[in-house]
């Protein structure tokens, strides 16, 4: 008995600081939570059902931006006109995403396959991220030439073919179908994998809506919270089950590793490229392991 206690106990502990890992990397980098979460719960911690693990993984990807939405919408960083459209997109791709998944990809050893190449694209994702860096400092630091009184977002036209916004003195437009589609799609893959989806929806932001970063977080955080609410409800709808204990204690490793991402980040001692360098390697790794297993 004292063994099996003994036992428990590590795995939880096991549990709790992978968690930890994982918001940490999350909070610090804002990618890849969902597919270390995923990872722990397969590799580390040997959860066989696949849908659970989906279920799981996008709860403790929940857990970030509930902490961090209300930070931005008082920071005046969300903008709630885009933030609902791709929302809205967002639920119905989030339904169609968990349906399809729960019922054609329930066997772990296909969504590990699966799970492995996405892994890889979130790597080239990254990659490219890296090699952008200095753009967009360069486009970031004007923003901070100007007066914080300014920042309030302002929708200045809505209708279905344009929505014009202005932010710091600066205007931008983008098609609402455009990006309600575009919602959908990125709520569906991050639905079927049980991740959150910012590794889609800001690079789409910010590419293609040419969006600047102050609006872009807390705008696709914002998006993902309702979306991933959508997807993790209609999967326990379904009747997928969690593993109530284990979830409670990777939500509470998560919850500080969250808190302890920004502050650490500060350290001369721990550099954002570092990390950014090694998380593409250990990404790199998961995918072709998952894939070649």
């Amino acid at each position: 008995m004292i063994i099996f206690s003994h036992i428990h106990f590590l795995f939880y502990l096991i549990a709790f600081v992978w968690a930890l890992f994982t918001g940490f990397i999350f909070s610090t980098i804002g990618a890849a939570g969902g597919i270390f979460a995923s990872f722990g719960f397969i590799t580390i911690l040997h959860v066989k059902d696949a849908n659970s693990i989906k279920v799981m993984s996008q709860i403790l990807t929940i857990v970030t931006p509930l902490i961090a939405v209300p930070l931005f919408i008082r920071q005046k960083r969300v903008s709630l006109i885009l933030g609902a459209i791709i929302a809205s997109g967002g639920i119905v791709g989030a339904i169609l995403g968990s349906w399809f998944s729960k019922h054609y990809l329930y066997e772990l050893k296909s969504f590990k396959y699966f799970f492995g190449y996405l892994t890889l694209f979130i790597a080239i994702l990254l990659i490219y991220k890296v090699i952008l860096k200095k753009k967009k400092k360069k486009l970031n630091s004007s923003a901070k030439d100007l007066k914080l009184e300014d920042n309030a977002i302002k929708t200045l036209e809505v209708n279905f073919r344009n929505v014009k916004i202005r932010y710091f003195n600066q205007e931008y437009n983008f098609n609402p179908i455009f990006a309600f589609v575009a919602g959908m799609v990125v709520a569906i893959i991050s639905s079927i994998f049980g991740v959150g989806g910012g590794f889609l929806l800001v690079p789409f932001m910010t590419g293609i809506l040419n969006l600047p970063m102050m609006i872009v977080a807390g705008t696709s955080v914002f998006s993902i919270l309702i979306s991933s609410s959508t997807s993790v409800t209609n999967y326990i709808s379904m009747g997928v089950h969690v593993l109530p204990f284990l979830l409670l204690i990777s939500i509470a490793g998560i919850i500080v590793g969250s808190f302890l991402g920004p502050v650490m980040s500060k350290s001369k001692y721990i550099k954002e490229e570092y990390l950014n360098y090694t998380l593409i390697v250990v990404l790199i790794f998961i995918g072709i392991f998952y894939i070649f297993k």
